[in-house]
């Protein structure tokens, strides 16, 4: 699944005061850290969502190389949200009708399924980044835990190509979040999905072509993959 920002409209920011990682955080330092970052107070943003299929086969019987996209359930969202108090997302198939409504009003919540052909889960369409770019230590936590991300450890990790990250969760588990250590803009989400023969499916979630809008940055697209498949 790959989502896409098309208009971020009406952001309403504070200043905030640059900051960097040069030495190891508590869970805390890192949310001193954060939250001095982050200038948004209100937004409302559209997004195009493509969705693709993980387990395409060629004419060999392999898993194809290059995802296969499903126009049919692609879909898009209209999302308005302030920090702290409220999120309302309307998740709109490419005709304009409505599937799915999400409220969020501090500690009301409605989240409903309005098309008997197509049922969307509060999982499917949650933007996990825009909690994550909350000013509040609450929110942040929750959009960790909304994808598996109970533990709060935080350590240096070290991709394969070298890269350098700051990882809050277990690694061995599979269930973390990688940061960049100087801007603290969240890479990439990690999470198992178990199967009933013990075996487990791996989901990947990307952030990545980070702009700035009013002193704010935000990935412009958001990718998700199924071992290592863009579904």
């Amino acid at each position: 699944m790959r989502l896409i920002l098309i208009f971020l409209i009406g952001t309403l920011f504070c200043f905030a005061a640059p900051a960097a990682a040069f030495f190891p955080l508590t869970w805390d330092d890192l949310m001193f850290q954060m939250e001095k970052r982050m200038s948004w107070k209100r937004a409302k943003m559209e997004t195009v969502v493509q969705v693709f299929d993980p387990f395409a086969k060629n004419a060999d019987g392999e898993f194809s190389k290059n995802p296969v996209e499903l126009p049919a359930r692609s879909f898009k969202q209209v999302i308005h949200w302030k920090d702290g108090e409220i999120l309302i997302v309307e998740t709109q198939d490419e005709q304009g009708q409505l599937l799915h409504f999400y409220y969020e009003n501090k500690d009301e919540l409605l989240s409903i399924s309005l098309n008997d052909n197509r049922t969307l889960e509060t999982e499917d369409i949650l933007p996990h980044q825009l909690r994550f770019r909350s000013r509040y230590e609450d929110d942040r936590s929750r959009a960790l835990e909304e994808t598996g991300i109970i533990y709060k450890a935080i350590a240096y990790h070290i991709s394969d190509d070298n890269h350098v990250f700051l990882r809050i969760g277990d690694f061995e588990s599979g269930h973390f979040a990688l940061l960049n250590p100087k801007t603290y803009d969240l890479i990439s989400i990690h999470n198992r999905l178990w199967l009933e023969d013990e075996n487990w499916l791996e989901l990947k979630i990307v952030f990545k072509n980070y702009e700035t809008y009013r002193w704010q940055t935000y990935a412009k697209v958001t990718e998700y993959f199924l071992d290592n498949r863009l579904f």
